[in-house]
């Protein structure tokens, strides 16, 4: 987004908010992304004062395979804030805007809505190389999450089956033409969606007592702030707070975890997946390593996620016009393979 248009959506959001200021600062080194469902994030001064100020378009709002993604859920997911930090979990506090509304909206020149969401900035680093000792507290902290949220009866989230998301993702791809491709590959493309259908019926079969339902937020390692002294001193991210169960959660909380050079990093430690489940299990035994539904969801978090299916898609298009792309099909399959056996291997 051009640094001027930048500044005056900005500029109307914080007024939106009806705050009296004198100066507003984009800050030169500011946290601003653009997710995939185009929000936009900036760290920015006003009078001094550090905030960060989140804009969503109103397109975010068609729906999600793995949320729900509207604006009655975005109310409810910022009172959930508000009750977090009541039970002191570190998280980002937001500004309140005027006639007590929760967010606020704008249109911008081009005439597109934006929702805006204002927070008090909090200081503190990411880390994606995980520890042991980040990795107990990281199981701790999502047991305190995960607790606490069976005390709150007023806030209810709609409950997300993920495996509802991953049946729909296979449908789209055994949907997909795969005739003209050579034998060798289109059974290895087989073979990977049979595993997947396996893995998802494994999955479906609600035999744990740990299925029922929990508030859970996106615990990834973006998410995440540290202190030096290998502290959690803050959560960050709010648009995924939604009703969930404890091993949904675990198997993406083990996927995130047990790396041990980055995010983008297949490499994983079963001797972390374990430190994680320890201390999210202390002071009682909840769910079990051996649980095959947690193995299950745990392979396709990581072998049959958005980010597996997108590419995917695009490879099979690739190779339906061209033959010479065939090759990077294989190895993405073959990528995708080894991962899963590495994810199952940190529950043995």
């Amino acid at each position: 987004m051009e640094q001027t248009k930048s500044f005056n959506l900005i500029e109307q959001a914080v007024t939106s908010y009806g705050l009296d200021f004198r100066s507003l600062e984009i800050e030169p080194v500011s946290l601003t992304t653009y997710g995939k469902h185009g929000d936009v994030h900036y760290k920015i001064l006003i009078d001094g004062h550090p905030y960060s100020i989140r804009l969503l378009p109103e397109q975010r709002y068609t729906g999600s395979a793995l949320s729900h993604s509207t604006l009655d859920t975005l109310e409810l997911q910022l009172r959930y804030t508000d009750y977090l930090r009541t039970q002191d979990i570190p998280f980002m506090e937001r500004v309140k805007p005027m006639h007590e509304a929760l967010f606020t909206t704008i249109t911008d020149s081009d005439g597109q809505n934006w929702t805006c969401c204002l927070f008090r900035w909090m200081d503190g680093h990411h880390v994606t190389a995980n520890t042991v000792h980040m990795v107990a507290r990281m199981g701790t902290l999502a047991r305190r999450l995960h607790d606490v949220s069976l005390h709150q009866q007023e806030i209810r989230f709609p409950f997300i089956d993920h495996t509802v998301a991953y049946q729909r993702w296979l449908g789209d791809l055994q949907r997909l033409s795969i005739s003209r491709m050579p034998e060798p590959l289109r059974n290895s493309l087989q073979e990977y969606l049979s595993l997947a259908q396996q893995h998802l019926d494994t999955a479906r079969h609600h035999q744990s007592s740990s299925l029922h339902p929990v508030i859970s937020t996106d615990l990834n390692s973006l998410n995440i702030l540290w202190n030096q002294d290998q502290q959690i001193v803050g959560i960050v991210d709010h648009e995924h707070i939604g009703a969930t169960d404890r091993v949904q959660d675990l198997a993406w909380l083990i996927k995130w975890y047990a790396r041990t050079e980055s995010i983008e990093s297949h490499t994983v430690s079963g001797r972390l997946a374990k430190i994680l489940l320890a201390h999210y299990n202390s002071p009682t035994m909840l769910v079990p390593e051996k649980d095959p539904r947690l193995a299950a969801l745990l392979w396709l978090s990581g072998c049959f996620n958005l980010h597996f299916v997108v590419r995917t898609k695009h490879l099979l298009q690739e190779a339906g016009q061209h033959t010479e792309q065939y090759n990077p099909l294989q190895l993405h399959l073959q990528t995708y393979r080894l991962r899963g056996e590495r994810l199952s291997g940190l529950l043995i």
